[in-house]
């Protein structure tokens, strides 16, 4: 079980670009498929939990991971057992209840604690790439939110794909490359998905999660 430990902040940054000069993208090389999860019964090797007055949850409902959490009681996440290092993970993602603004996404090489690396989005049609540390009240924005039209906004269904390579991040979404960064912080840790409310309740379907190895071609 998970509490709530991070408010979220919502940044309007529509004219900056997630690609940054600075970063080096490495040529990808894809290996086996790891997992595969669809939700198809409700018996699930994520973290499912429900806090006290219904404040946050996670649950397998109706196919999906459904996660749901109070308006600015920051983020809640649910986690995967296996711990991995390089790893490509594949996702679609929907809010189902909530006004525009919501943050969610997945997590990589992630604690018990919440700590790791975010890819989330907004339903206001934003994303970023944050990085929680221990003793750090808010995540860091590796790459700073802001706005993109491969987004889709609302109750869009967006699928995306994020990447954790060595010290390499990189950010997928509905078919277009929109981030990318270097951070070494984390090494390995657990995959998970992560949800956080502005103003009202959440509500977000997690589905059809694949995860696959990684490498660096010629590294």
């Amino acid at each position: 079980m998970q509490k709530v430990t991070w408010m979220i902040v919502v940044l309007l940054l529509a004219n900056c670009s997630g690609l940054q000069d600075n970063v080096r993208t490495p040529l990808i090389g894809f290996g086996d498929l790891e997992a595969e999860y669809h939700f198809e019964t409700p018996a699930t090797s994520w973290d499912t939990f429900r806090l006290p007055d219904d404040e946050a949850f996670f649950s397998v409902t109706h196919g999906a991971l459904t996660g749901a959490v109070l308006g600015d009681r920051g983020y809640i996440w649910s986690l995967n057992q296996p711990v991995y290092n390089d790893i490509s993970i594949k996702a679609t993602l929907q809010q189902t209840r909530g006004i525009e603004g919501n943050g969610f996404g997945v997590m990589c090489r992630a604690d018990e604690n919440g700590n790791g690396y975010y890819f989330v989005l907004s339903s206001a049609g934003q994303f970023a790439i944050l990085k929680a540390v221990p003793e750090t009240p808010d995540p860091i924005q590796i790459v700073k939110w802001q706005g993109s039209g491969a987004v889709k906004k609302g109750d869009g269904v967006n699928a995306i794909e994020a990447i954790c390579l060595d010290d390499y991040l990189s950010f997928t979404v509905n078919g277009v490359f929109i981030a990318e960064a270097r951070d070494s912080t984390f090494t390995s840790g657990r995959i998970g998905a992560v949800l956080g409310a502005v103003q009202e309740t959440a509500w977000v379907r997690f589905d059809d999660i694949l995860l696959r190895n990684v490498r660096v071609i010629g590294g």
